[in-house]
């Protein structure tokens, strides 16, 4: 129930990122090969059936070549009335069928290459199944390591006039590209024949979608540039942890930040020092016999604890029983 016609692209399995557009053209259906090399572009169902099949490796439709000159050509490949359809388990056929009961008459199964050549030494007679005998149609599956990953079939050597084959591969090469053709054109009147187009707006807005439709084209992603550094591409959901992704405004708050917090620190360690100071200097202008008296009170504690049990000790207890050596130093230097 899309827009037609549609566009196709093919996007990043990690970042969803586009990486090709096949172009608008009136396609509902995609099918991949097995190997994932080839892959078939067609309208089926309430499409007219037409199909494009494309390399993804290359980024280009496959090609047709002529008998004759060896010129690659692309022709409107049509599986009309298609119901089922599928690869063979080589990546090297296509398969369309018209089956019952979803369609009731023209049974059968039409065969294409992997460039849609249409395959007409089959070992069946449509004829056979027609008009309504045929159920379904599909390849027999093989296991996934029975048959190599082939590329496309060498070209073969173009031949003739070189000023024919040149303007044959310019002509290839803009049916490789070009975007879906117009609708066939209405029955115009005599007496409106000529004219560069009606003015109604559906007529406007029909002129105007046909003028955006875009060919298939690689898509070349701008790199987003912050601080001279590319930005790493993540996979969806995941946030990035590299500061190269940062905006200018959220790199100088954080620069600002930081100078903030240096500048407590600093602030926080000349206080420490300051008070260091003041408590020496108190320290120094206390009555010895009272800082004796304290000491010794503190040994006597010191005393008290070590006769207990160590294990019903706290940690502050513990570590008053360390500061002993301390405590007797300190008498020592008062000389008690």
């Amino acid at each position: 129930s899309g827009r037609m016609p549609s566009m196709g692209s093919l996007h990043h399995g990690l970042t969803g990122e586009a990486l090709f557009l096949f172009g608008n053209a009136h396609r509902n259906t995609i099918s991949w090969a097995p190997h994932g090399r080839f892959v078939c572009l067609a309208g089926f169902g309430n499409l007219a059936g037409g199909m494009t099949f494309w390399d993804k490796n290359k980024s280009k439709p496959i090609p047709q070549y002529d008998s004759e000159t060896g010129v690659p050509l692309f022709p409107e490949l049509k599986a009309s009335c298609t119901v089922g359809f599928g690869w063979s388990p080589d990546s090297r056929t296509f398969l369309s069928c018209t089956t019952s009961p979803r369609m009731n008459v023209d049974n059968g199964v039409k065969l294409f290459r992997y460039n849609g050549e249409e395959l007409t030494n089959v070992p069946w007679d449509n004829d056979n199944y027609k008009p309504d005998r045929l159920l379904q149609a599909s390849f027999v599956p093989a296991s996934a390591n029975v048959y190599p990953d082939r590329a496309q079939s060498p070209a073969p050597r173009i031949t003739g006039d070189a000023a024919a084959i040149a303007a044959a591969k310019k002509q290839a090469k803009e049916a490789a590209t070009k975007p879906a053709a117009p609708a066939t054109k209405r029955y115009v009147p005599p007496s409106a024949r000529g004219r560069t187009g009606g003015t109604s707006l559906a007529e406007r807005m029909k002129r105007e979608k046909e003028g955006k439709m875009v060919g298939a084209t690689k898509v070349t992603p701008k790199p987003s540039i912050v601080g001279g550094a590319p930005v790493k591409k993540v996979p969806i959901g995941m946030s990035s942890t590299t500061g190269s992704q940062k905006s200018k405004s959220a790199l100088r708050k954080e620069r600002q930040k930081q100078n903030k917090a240096k500048q407590e620190e600093e602030e926080r360690k000349k206080e420490e020092a300051k008070k260091a100071e003041e408590s020496a200097q108190a320290a120094a202008t206390v009555d010895p016999e009272k800082r004796a008296r304290k000491l010794k009170k503190n040994l006597k504690q010191i005393d008290d604890l070590k006769a207990r049990d160590p294990n019903s000790l706290n940690d502050d207890q513990k570590k008053k029983i360390a500061s002993e050596n301390e405590i007797r130093a300190e008498l020592e230097k008062l000389g008690f």
